[in-house]
């Protein structure tokens, strides 16, 4: 993934030699500057200068569960050839936020993924009821229509009850710049309540398998 052509494929020959130059810098979770040649079919790699090697991410089970998750998202929800800068920096502050332990990895999980939805194009609409625009009482989440309704419009269709403070940390996520994406923690009960409907409109609105998903559940 790359800041300005968006997601590519390139060639690094000889790279899985231990001794070759390229070796090092062409592992999984790195951040590089990186030197490449475009020939007619396929981009080929020269060189690399290692930013970041996130070193931490690799130390324990857990963290290197979470960060390939984070990855193989990313790498998913991508289009190779276009402008996926708000993806890449998303995951540069997750791997970030990883490392500074501030917030636990089960919520910078949740939060990864309802921030990658919407860059992506799914955003939950929270700020609004879906049925007649009003701004005030909103109560009622439907995850098939992809957000709120106020407790009137509520009535008509059923869904599931939020509670105002997991409203106002959806809200937040939605607007939160990503230098502050991870700058909060949340009660568990709270926790518990955005996790359930991260999960449920993850599972809805996305319809893969990913393989880091399933070792990472049976883990944690």
């Amino acid at each position: 993934m790359t800041k300005e052509r968006g997601k590519i494929q390139v060639f690094a020959r000889g790279c899985r030699k231990p001794n070759h130059p390229l070796f090092g810098v062409t592992q999984p979770l790195i951040y590089c500057e990186f030197v490449i040649t475009e020939g007619r079919n396929y981009n080929y790699l020269n060189s690399a200068e290692g930013k970041d090697y996130f070193p931490h991410l690799k130390k324990d089970l857990e963290s290197i569960y979470y960060s390939t998750y984070f990855a193989e998202l990313a790498e998913y929800f991508t289009v190779e050839g276009l402008d996926e800068r708000n993806i890449l920096n998303l995951l540069f502050v997750t791997f970030t936020a990883m490392k500074k332990k501030l917030v636990p990895n089960a919520l910078i999980r949740r939060i990864y993924e309802f921030k990658i939805l919407q860059f992506y194009g799914i955003g939950l609409e929270s700020f609004q009821c879906i049925s007649c625009g009003t701004s005030e009482n909103l109560t009622v989440l439907s995850f098939e229509n992809g957000g709120m309704f106020c407790s009137e419009c509520g009535k008509k269709i059923g869904g599931t009850r939020v509670e105002p403070a997991v409203l106002y940390t959806l809200q937040y996520i939605t607007t939160i710049p990503l230098s502050k994406l991870y700058s909060f923690n949340l009660k568990e009960e709270i926790f518990l309540e955005f996790q359930w409907i991260v999960k449920n409109f993850f599972r809805i609105h996305v319809d893969h398998k990913f393989k880091s998903q399933e070792m990472l559940d049976e883990f944690v």
